[in-house]
């Protein structure tokens, strides 16, 4: 067993068939199906069924997926050390993400990332939040990294607070002026509500479990990414985090904080062998994002403006930042800064 092989098995398996795979790796399907059947005779087992025209993973297959992504990822990481890491200049890291912070701080990452590696790729996969399920897709190698809003312990995987989000009650455009700001959230009994499944869901049940409060949840969505629209629609209110809520201000909701204020923590999920160099490299630049916008924010709060007029005033900074980067040239090898 090569490198070669373990490579094109993995691409078997990711692109769900020997055609798709040959045309990912720009080989003809005659070698592809040798170098998989060399492999299998290798090692004395069979990786995969044949199904009518198609491949499905056998028992051994399974067993073989991730360990043999961890070599990949083990020989990655020693090509860095050798190389002395010289700007990170290829590879890729495979990320899992929540929809509850998919359109919150997926992008400023992920932008950020790829503005100071070029070279390298993000591979990007959803999960629902269960435990079990990301703890399978570190496990697997599927992700090398996932981020979540739930803590979770699992023997071979790590855990660890990266910082926190404030949350924010979005009011449809024009709707309910007269609410305080901050909202006492005695004032949430009776209002209507969008809520998704994950967060805003769980929160709205500590309430009524601690304060005897009731909202009446009028939408019900598994898609976080879809409360923004349906505020603006003025189907009813929502509890966002700051960074989702702003985005709802520009285009027209108003915004409330809450009392007492509230926040979301954030946890990266790994495992407990080291990370390859582009993981690690995505973690900081994670924990970086999250600490410079509440510094950002901290600086505006102490010289007077409250919590709300201060994030508005640091994402708009971002937003006139995002605008200067689109103003200049693509330079492959800059190191511009992300927010």
């Amino acid at each position: 067993m090569n490198v070669r092989e373990i490579e094109c098995f993995l691409a078997v398996v990711d692109q769900g068939s020997i055609t798709r795979a040959a045309s990912a790796l720009y080989l003809a399907q005659p070698s592809l199906s040798q170098i998989i059947r060399r492999l299998e005779t290798d090692l004395g087992v069979e990786l995969f069924r044949r199904v009518g025209r198609g491949l499905v993973l056998a028992p051994a297959g399974e067993a073989l997926v991730g360990p043999a992504r961890q070599i990949l990822r083990d020989l990655q990481h020693a090509r860095q050390v050798a190389e002395g890491y010289r700007g990170l200049e290829r590879g890729r890291v495979d990320v899992a993400i929540s929809p509850t912070l998919t359109s919150n701080f997926l992008a400023a990452w992920v932008g950020h990332f790829r503005r100071k590696h070029p070279g390298l790729t993000v591979r990007l996969t959803q999960h629902t939040g269960d435990s079990d399920e990301i703890a399978t897709l570190i496990r697997s190698g599927e992700a090398e990294l996932a981020y979540t809003v739930n803590p979770m312990s699992r023997q071979g995987i790590e855990c660890v607070h990266i910082g926190d989000g404030e949350v924010v009650l979005a009011l449809p455009p024009g709707w309910r002026g007269d609410f305080p700001d901050p909202v006492p959230v005695a004032l949430l009994d009776g209002l209507p509500m969008i809520v998704d499944r994950g967060f805003g869901r769980s929160y709205l049940d500590s309430l009524r479990d601690t304060s005897a409060i009731e909202p009446v949840v009028v939408v019900d969505t598994s898609e976080p990414a879809g409360l923004v629209p349906l505020i603006i629609a003025g189907a009813g209110a929502a509890l966002l985090p700051m960074r989702q809520a702003l985005d709802a201000r520009r285009r027209g909701a108003g915004l409330r904080l809450l009392e007492p204020l509230t926040l979301r923590p954030i946890y990266a999920i790994t495992p407990t062998t080291p990370l390859s160099v582009p993981a690690r490299r995505f973690l900081d630049l994670s924990r970086e994002n999250l600490d410079r916008w509440h510094q950002a924010v901290t600086s505006r709060t102490d010289r007077g403006m409250s919590l709300l007029e201060a994030a508005v005033d640091a994402d708009n900074a971002i937003e006139a930042a995002y605008q200067r980067l689109t103003e200049t040239p693509y330079q492959p090898a800059g190191d511009a800064s992300g927010p």
